[in-house]
């Protein structure tokens, strides 16, 4: 349990307004961010689910409706600079109220990468796409 804490503090601090960018899409505040893996402490990564590696990103999503948090479906995709399409497996992590969606991404040079994210709130919502880039660098 703490070590699920940690986790979530953790990322919790990244999806942070300091940290995360934001779209609205309809009424869904959709938060995004991504970090190298080697943010993460072995320990952590590995409880969590995700792959540490001089190649390995994170991509962290938040969903909130009205400030408060949204338990969506999430799904996407990450397309690097010769347009290679690689699927997102995202991870749901919840502690307490707060729900994020965590999956790792690989990119074996430096580069610019950009993210599709759908996003879906419930069943009878429409699903919405977010569209954001990022560069890339492998840890040294």
């Amino acid at each position: 349990m703490i070590l699920r804490t940690l986790i979530c503090a953790f990322l919790l601090s990244l999806s942070s307004l300091s940290w995360a960018q934001s779209q609205q899409v309809g009424d869904l505040t959709v938060y995004h961010n991504t970090f190298n893996s080697s943010f993460l402490q072995p320990e952590i990564a590995r409880s969590a689910g995700l792959v540490r590696g001089r190649t390995h990103g994170v991509v962290n999503i938040a969903v909130q409706r009205n400030g408060e948090p949204v338990d969506a479906r999430i799904s996407g995709t990450v397309t690097n600079l010769i347009q290679q399409i690689t699927p997102l497996n995202f991870i749901r992590i919840q502690e307490g109220d707060a729900v994020y969606f965590v999956a790792n991404y690989t990119a074996a040079q430096r580069g610019l990468l950009r993210f599709e994210v759908q996003v879906q709130a419930d069943d009878n919502s429409p699903v919405h796409s977010v569209r954001f880039q990022q560069d890339f660098h492998p840890d040294d």
